[in-house]
């Protein structure tokens, strides 16, 4: 390897993936009722944190999540410069956090302190899996031998092609996160009201659409992606859920079955960006032409 390849742990990376893929990852500090505790932790089993993590938020607890400050990205990068290793970082995207400003402040201050070697900070205008399939990505075209600038021109060119697209399960944490407000929230829950959301071309949530039914807000992401993916022999598909296993191997299957894809990976939704959408949340990560990116922007960033 000639560069070494990180990323936040938005990108819902595990463990068996960050081994395999040989990727590093920084992660977000969140604190359920003031506790704070890592969005990540190699040690840990993933599923049962996050069990438990989407069980605290239903039963009312109170979920902040800060950002990856400018010490802490200094603190990450500086030893893989002091060992001679340049770094390619892969940050959540801006338009959800700000976090990717204090990435780059971080690598202007070390590469004035270890001059020859570089820091890239991309925005990867994605989050959860749709950062971390090309995060994946990355590391095999690392492995073939691209360089870090090949890799980097390699994700902006691509970045947008990657859609997400999901549905939430309550929407009072939309409401919480001041994306929506009080009376949405009510009126939509009342009338079992699913919105369909996605990621748009500034790395936003959008509206794309609502149907009534959880059934059929899930069934409608599978048609969306059927009509949407490029190539899907090439592709592995993404999904995250915030604790909803059961409605995500329904997805999963439904895909194993009707589209000739590479693999599909379902995972617990990263800690720290499902905790703004929370429990009940599914989403689902795949490459199309482009990401419709057209839609009635969500309120406030995370």
């Amino acid at each position: 390897m000639s560069y070494e390849i990180v990323t936040d742990s938005s990108s819902n990376l595990t463990q068996d993936l960050l081994e395999a893929y040989r990727i590093r990852m920084i992660s977000y500090i969140s604190t359920i009722n003031g506790k704070e505790f890592s969005c990540f932790s190699p040690e840990r089993d993933e599923a049962a944190a996050g069990k438990k993590f989407y069980n605290a938020m239903r039963s009312g607890a109170d979920v902040q999540t800060t950002l990856i400050n400018v010490s802490r990205f200094t603190d990450f990068f500086e030893p893989m410069l002091k060992a001679g290793r340049d770094i390619l970082f892969i940050c959540m995207s801006g338009g959800l956090t700000g976090t990717v400003q204090a990435a780059r402040i971080a690598a202007e201050d070390l590469m004035e302190k270890y001059p020859g070697r570089r820091v890239v900070c991309v925005d990867s205008l994605s989050a959860s899996l749709g950062e971390g399939l090309l995060v994946m990505k990355l590391s095999r075209l690392r492995a073939a031998g691209a360089t870090l600038d090949e890799a980097a021109a390699w994700y902006e060119k691509h970045r947008l092609r990657m859609n997400h697209i999901f549905t939430v399960g309550n929407l009072v944490y939309l409401k919480k996160g001041g994306r929506i407000s009080a009376a949405e929230a009510l009126i939509g829950n009342l009338l079992s009201i699913k919105p369909i959301l996605k990621a748009n071309d500034d790395g936003c949530i959008v509206v794309h659409d609502k149907v009534r039914s959880r059934r059929r807000a899930l069934d409608y992401l599978v048609e969306m992606t059927k009509e949407r993916i490029v190539n899907p022999a090439g592709q592995i598909i993404g999904i995250a859920h915030c604790d909803a296993s059961m409605e995500a191997d329904y997805i999963a299957n439904r895909f194993r079955k009707e589209l000739p894809v590479q693999d599909v990976i379902v995972r617990y939704y990263d800690l720290c960006t499902g905790s703004h959408v929370g429990p009940g949340t599914i989403a689902i990560f795949f490459m199309g032409q482009d990401r419709m990116s057209n839609g009635q922007v969500l309120n406030k960033a995370i």
